[in-house]
């Protein structure tokens, strides 16, 4: 729900990229959301009868949030703009301390958020105003000049650019601005298991929201896999289907992922390096596998440490699946590259028994 209320030429405006003071009530929380496919912002275009037309989805706290600010971001999120955002890898940027001298004497706090967009539902009216906002997706750089909140949302942006570069999407770089209105496109997805794969087109509003939705799949975009696939008698799935389907059972490994501790933390890091022990003994007694890892999630080089003291490198593989970057228990097991670089000095070259 918007407040309603915009402070005028009167009111002190300060932005602080600190905790809200204790105390300070609290007004309004709003999001700067962040496609990270292509870098872009979501700014809520309100039509041009408005008279401040552009602005960012956000509102007031209600009892259903709990207290939880960040709740009322995602909710007034989905409400006004009909995303879904990733309150998990959520940003706190800071708050303004607005006084509006004549009719708020005493100082409150409005917060602000950085988030990814990891779902994009057609878009509808906001249920408090029955006005149907359209999602305009721009740079984090032109963002201030639309919604027009001088230099205290210039700020803002600033913070908003860091907190995208932290989270390492292509904020700088951005696609083309242009309008987002939540319509589904049909990706080629495969669950590749190494000896073989299991593949679908999936119906969904990005890539990204499939990764996010789906554990263990990889979205193909290579243009010669997907024209030699076109014939195949493929089953279609749409990602928001509560039937069961296909993917049921890997949605189900996602949603007991989320939120525990290194869910996603490799996804957009570019190469990453983890240290893992083997589950099962070797010929050569226990073992643990250092790996580094592209951003598509395939493994490009790999160091195997045996209980003897013997270790073997290797950087081909007759079968090579990719690894789920969102997976937790592979965020918990990362290791910095110098720790991989080291052992694959050490090593000696080893090879596949492919008999």
């Amino acid at each position: 729900m918007d407040s309603g209320e915009r402070p005028d030429e009167n009111a002190s405006i300060e932005w602080h990229e600190t905790s809200v003071p204790p105390g300070m009530p609290v007004t309004q929380a709003y999001v700067w959301a962040i496609d990270p496919d292509d870098g872009r912002v979501l700014i809520q275009d309100r039509g041009p009868q408005h008279p401040h037309r552009y602005t960012l989805p956000g509102g007031r706290p209600e009892p259903e949030d709990g207290g939880d600010l960040l709740k009322t971001a995602a909710r007034e999120a989905m409400e006004e703009s009909q995303i879904l955002i990733d309150t998990d890898r959520a940003i706190y940027l800071g708050h303004q301390v607005v006084t509006w001298f004549e009719k708020h004497p005493e100082p409150y706090a409005q917060i602000r958020y950085a988030a990814p967009i990891i779902g994009y539902e057609p878009i509808g009216p906001d249920p408090d105003n029955g006005r149907t906002n359209r999602r305009f997706m721009t740079s984090l750089e032109r963002a201030p000049q639309l919604i027009n909140w001088h230099e205290t949302g210039a700020d803002q942006a600033k913070a908003a650019m860091r907190a995208g570069e932290e989270l390492g999407f292509r904020v700088g770089d951005p696609s083309p601005e242009g309008y987002r209105d939540g319509v589904k496109e049909r990706y080629l997805v495969c669950h590749d298991y190494g000896m073989g794969a299991l593949w679908w087109w999936v119906t969904a509003r990005s890539a990204t929201e499939i990764m996010e939705r789906v554990a263990d799949v990889v979205v193909v975009t290579g243009s010669r896999t997907v024209r030699r696939v076109a014939d195949w008698d493929l089953d279609e799935v749409d990602i928001d289907a509560a039937d069961e389907n296909p993917l049921t059972s890997l949605k189900a490994t996602r949603d007991a992922q989320r939120g525990q501790p290194g869910f996603g933390a490799l996804v957009g890091r570019g190469t990453v390096y983890l240290r893992q022990e083997w589950d099962e003994d070797t010929e050569h007694g226990e073992a643990f596998y250092l790996l580094e890892i592209g951003e598509d999630g395939y493994r490009t080089r790999q160091v195997v440490e045996y209980a003897d003291g013997t270790a073997g490198k290797t950087g081909d593989w007759p079968f090579n699946p990719p690894f789920d970057l969102y997976d937790p228990v592979l965020g918990r097991a990362e290791v910095e590259r110098a720790v991989f670089e080291a052992a694959w000095e050490k090593a000696e070259p080893e090879a596949y028994d492919e008999d």
